[in-house]
């Protein structure tokens, strides 16, 4: 088990160091792509002061499940140990951010967050997005030998490479509470960022979130 975390490391440090580099590698230049401003973005963010993560660009629909984009890439893709009760929450369903709290963001940027889902699959890749639209895809591992278990989210785009700790979650397996942690070197730095996290069978709406927050 030891030798196989430090190839996962290995590989995890090789993905990160992974930029692209445009037509020179097939994909798509950056400044040919869309960005997640067109559909979370909200009023008063504030950008020019601090872009949250979920502001970013997405690989086009040819390229969203590669491992590699021009806006980054994921490693070796293992397949998980369903063994813990985490791990089977994590593959049965769509997983949405209902609550986003991010030291660095102001309240409206914290808004924009809600909406955010992963859907992580039992071969050990995932596919992430904002609203109804997928905007990466990537691999996943879950350690849950420490106090609380963590999920890596290895991502084809790098901006949203994240270490996950998961420091709660309900009797009835629909919801969890979520830290980023950012002391790992994994993932750009940010600030503290916490969030709870749902459980949805479909891609989720601003509709079904409006009775909470008013994009």
């Amino acid at each position: 088990m030891k030798y196989l975390f430090i190839l996962l490391l290995t590989t995890l440090a090789l993905a990160c160091g992974n930029n692209g580099t445009g037509p020179a590698d097939g994909t798509t230049p950056v400044d040919q792509l869309r960005s997640t401003a067109e559909f979370a973005d909200v009023p008063g963010q504030d950008t020019a002061r601090y872009r949250p993560l979920y502001l970013h660009k997405i690989p086009p629909a040819d390229e969203i499940k590669n491992a590699t984009t021009s806006l980054g890439g994921f490693g070796m893709v293992l397949k998980p140990e369903l063994a813990h009760p985490v791990a089977q929450m994590l593959v049965k369903s769509l997983w949405v951010v209902e609550g986003y709290a991010d030291s660095d963001a102001n309240r409206n940027q914290r808004i924009g967050g809600v909406g955010q889902w992963i859907q992580c699959f039992d071969n050990g890749t995932f596919f992430g997005g904002h609203w109804g639209e997928q905007t990466h895809s990537g691999a996943w591992y879950i350690d849950t030998r420490g106090e609380y278990p963590r999920i890596t989210l290895d991502s084809n785009v790098d901006r949203l490479d994240a270490i996950w700790e998961v420091q709660g979650y309900s009797g009835d397996g629909s919801s969890m509470a979520v830290v980023r942690k950012w002391d790992t070197k994994f993932g750009p730095y940010r600030g503290s960022l916490a969030a709870k996290w749902i459980e949805l069978y479909d891609r989720p709406t601003k509709d079904q979130f409006k009775g909470l927050y008013q994009f």
